[in-house]
């Protein structure tokens, strides 16, 4: 497993620093590939683009960035998740959409999710998932 080493090298997000050493540990956790569709493409030098996505967002989780509150999403399943268009079941190991002829609607993981923290994902689905009106049960 990778030891979170070396400096927090990051981006900042307003006046938080983010820490690479954390994004890069949800990643691996999450299989290095895109929990959701299994995308892994790499740049030149060999350095995979896939995002370190935060479940619970910056306003909501007191220690936001951690491993334990991040998933490896490819660009486009990363924009879905944080806009509200899918949800990910914890339980279930599915991803809903909110459009249900979507080819991500029930779909299996290929990823793991199991180091995320206990409820990060109900509290996506409820809060940001845009679906989470219209449904009782997904």
């Amino acid at each position: 497993m990778m030891e979170l080493t070396g400096p927090a090298i990051g981006r900042r997000m307003g006046s938080i620093l983010r820490d690479k050493r954390q994004s890069d540990k949800g990643i691996e956790l999450s299989g290095s590939v895109c929990v959701l569709c299994g995308w892994a493409k790499k740049d030149p030098f060999g350095n995979l683009l896939l995002h370190g996505a935060h479940v619970r967002g910056l306003e909501n989780v007191k220690d936001y960035d951690r491993f334990d509150n991040i998933i490896a999403l490819c660009p486009n399943h990363h924009v879905e998740f944080d806009r509200g268009n899918l949800c990910i079941d914890f339980d279930a190991q599915v991803c809903w959409h909110i459009n249900k002829s979507d080819e991500m609607h029930g779909k299996k993981l290929i990823g793991k999710i199991v180091h995320v923290q206990r409820g990060y994902f109900e509290y996506h689905r409820v809060h940001v998932f845009k679906g989470a009106q219209k449904t009782t049960r997904l």
